[in-house]
This record gives C-alpha cells, structure tokens and sequence, in this order.
C-alpha cells in the first residue's frame, strides 16, 4: 500500500508542476507567433538580384523574449525570433533572431533572412534597442550573406512588451 500511495503522490506532483508551468508560460518560445506589432524593413543597394524591396506586416510574428546566459564566453542575453515580415508587391518574407545584451541600448548579435538567404554582420553597435516603443531600429545597417551578397537594410523590428527584467 505504501508504494501505491507513494506512486500516486509523484503522479500528483508531476501533474501540477506541469499545469503549472503551462500556466505560466514555462518552456521553450521557439515558435513565433502573431504579435498584432508592426514591423517595416526596407532593403536597397543589394548587391545580387532579388533582395531590393518593402518588407511590411502589421501583424509580424514574434517569440517571447528570453534572457540566456550561456556557458562558455558568450555574454548573457535577450533574445527573440521574428517571421512573418511579408514583401509588398512581391513574393517573399524577411524573418531573424535578435540578441542584445540585458540593459544595453544596441544589439549584440542578430540574423536576418529575406528571399531565403541569411545576413548578418561582426559589428551590430549602430543598431539601436528601443525598449520604450518595444522595437529594434535599423538605419542603414550594411549585412552580408555567406555567398558575399551585400544589402543596406533600415527599418523597424518589433519586440513583445512582457520582457524578463533588463530586456
């Protein structure tokens, strides 16, 4: 009896660990989803075809913000993913991953996709984190893809509001 008891007692524990971090939002944001936040690039001076256009959405999917201290020498930081960015008058989307140190006001690392294709630059000091408006801002940041494809991207990137503290 005294084994059933005890099994019955983990089942419960488990059971409200689970619904509870369910209800708190525990786990992993890998996903985005609709945010109802707009987020406009604009990207000029392509280097390659295709990339050059308007990339707007007012509903641009989002993840949470999540703040990640990574073992090793990687400093911590926020981080979020975002999709969804659509091409006006075209086909394609932009979409990324954004990282930035915790009280800092410029990001620290970040991807960005349009038409497929990742860029990324070694310096991301000139970007600049608006916590007040719950943005990123680029203003002419020059990114480059693995195959040497320069572009020159400006714009707005949006973030969720609720963020862990210093985010």
């Amino acid at each position: 009896m005294n084994t059933i008891a005890r099994n019955a007692c983990t089942l419960l524990a488990t059971t409200a660990t689970a619904f509870l971090l369910a209800a708190c939002g525990g786990g992993n944001d890998d996903d985005p989803t609709p945010s109802e936040r707009t987020g406009v690039l604009t990207v000029t001076g392509a280097t390659a075809p295709g990339f050059d256009g308007i990339y707007g959405d007012g509903n641009v999917n989002l993840t949470g913000v999540e703040k990640n201290d990574p073992i090793g020498s990687k400093p911590e930081v926020c981080a979020f993913k975002f999709d969804g960015i659509n091409r006006v008058a075209g086909a394609g989307q932009a979409s990324g991953d954004v990282r930035y140190r915790p009280d800092a006001g410029v990001v620290y690392e970040a991807y960005l996709t349009f038409m497929g294709s990742e860029f990324g630059s070694s310096d991301w000091s000139d970007v600049s984190v608006v916590r007040s408006t719950d943005r990123i801002r680029l203003a002419g940041k020059v990114l480059e893809n693995d195959k040497g494809v320069k572009i020159t991207v400006s714009g707005l990137i949006p973030m969720r509001g609720n963020r862990p503290g210093g985010c």
